[in-house]
């Protein structure tokens, strides 16, 4: 029996919009029903469009930056509005829109400029996993868009998109995170109310800001001073990990190195350096530890997600960098499952502040306002639904 086609079309630029993409592959590939077409935007380019792409790569790592450079970039994103196709979003999109613009199998993407790019397009999907919604993710042209709660579709059916078009899908988690969450939770909770040294994971965002790394640094050395755990995920050869490496060197702090080809990490180490090459590579190395975690520091972009539906308390780097980010922020505060680190001292102090977070019980507190607050199945959802629209695929 011939398969329907499925395609997916990547930005490749930072890790968020990617990865709303990735566990969607991840399962419908298990379904084996599906012939899946998958690209990004670099490969489907060519000329100049792929040099504005390559640009766009650029301009991302340096708008993360604290520079004139960095803010302008921001300003003009900030201000970039999807629906209205201006000279360089028409120069970007040029070979894309050919592509698959007489395609009729249906094209997911998870990049609002992509949606507006190829507005025009028939079977296009549009996959928000972020519960902040920003005015530029609020694009037309999808025939379905999928969206974490109801709180989160409103603006999209504000917009003028009919209700039945936005579906609702629970958050989106790495499945194999899902697979371990209740277990992972029981375990949490239990070394809450115990003596035990707690253990946290330590992320940076794809561009790897410099603000965000100095204090992801210290504020592992801190809390590794205080008697507990950390377990750092950083790029191979990237900022983070040379500064996680001669950080803990200076303080004679030892420090475990590896990656995915590595045995079971010695039970006594107090400081773990994950590297990974890729997104891939970066979520088999999370889910092998898992279950070990107390708490997580990272900014507040898709890992909000876990803080949000894993009862996984989080403490978030600031400042908060682009559109998503600041909304995010928002969300995670008014629940009460997240605490910003805001300034160098915050982060030098944060080994202190968190044995009195742990002694005042306020870490089981976050962690309870998290468990559970929404479905956390938002992938699963997602491929349930392609199956049950096969049958009008092309």
């Amino acid at each position: 029996m011939q398969k329907n086609r499925l395609n997916f079309l990547y930005t490749n630029i930072g890790r968020g919009h990617p990865f709303y993409l990735d566990g969607i592959v991840e399962l419908a590939g298990e379904r084996k029903m599906f012939e899946l077409s998958i690209s990004d935007v670099f490969e489907s380019s060519s000329d100049i469009s792929y040099l504005s792409w390559q640009l766009v790569r650029a301009l991302y790592k340096t708008g993360s930056a604290d520079s004139f450079v960095g803010r302008m970039y921001n300003k003009l994103r900030d201000a970039g509005d999807f629906n209205r196709q201006g000279l360089a979003m028409r120069i970007m999109g040029r070979d894309i829109e050919k592509k698959y613009h007489d395609d009729s199998s249906p094209l997911i993407v998870a990049h609002p400029i992509l949606l507006g790019m190829l507005a025009r397009k028939k079977n296009l999907w549009y996959q928000h996993g972020e519960l902040a919604v920003p005015k530029q993710a609020v694009v037309s042209g999808a025939e379905y868009v999928f969206v974490p709660t109801t709180e989160t579709a409103m603006p999209f059916i504000k917009s003028g998109n009919p209700s039945s078009s936005v579906i609702v899908t629970g958050l989106c988690i790495e499945p194999c995170i899902v697979n371990q969450a209740e277990t992972a939770f029981e375990k949490r909770m239990s070394r809450f109310d115990s003596s035990d040294s707690l253990t946290g994971a330590f992320f940076s965002s794809g561009a790897e800001p410099k603000p965000h790394i100095e204090k992801l640094v210290q504020a592992a050395v801190s809390v590794v001073k205080q008697g507990h755990k950390v377990i750092m995920f950083a790029k191979k050869n990237g900022s983070l990990a040379g500064l996680i490496k001669r950080e803990f060197e200076n303080r004679n702090i030892e420090l475990m190195k590896i990656d995915e080809k590595s045995q079971e990490v010695e039970s006594g180490s107090s400081a773990v350096l994950c590297f990974y090459s890729d997104r891939k590579t970066e979520t088999q190395l999370v889910c092998r530890f898992f279950e070990e975690l107390d708490f997580f520091v990272a900014p507040s972009h898709e890992r909000t997600n876990w803080a949000m539906g894993l009862g996984l308390p989080m403490f978030i780097l600031e400042p908060a960098i682009g559109p998503f980010s600041p909304l995010n922020r928002e969300i995670l505060l008014e629940a009460g499952v997240a605490e910003s680190m805001n300034s160098a001292e915050d982060a030098k102090r944060f080994g202190e502040k968190f044995n009195e977070l742990k002694k005042s019980r306020k870490l089981q507190q976050m962690s309870e306002s998290g468990w559970e607050k929404h479905p956390i199945t938002g992938f699963q959802t997602i491929c349930d639904f392609l199956v049950n629209k096969q049958t009008q695929f092309a």
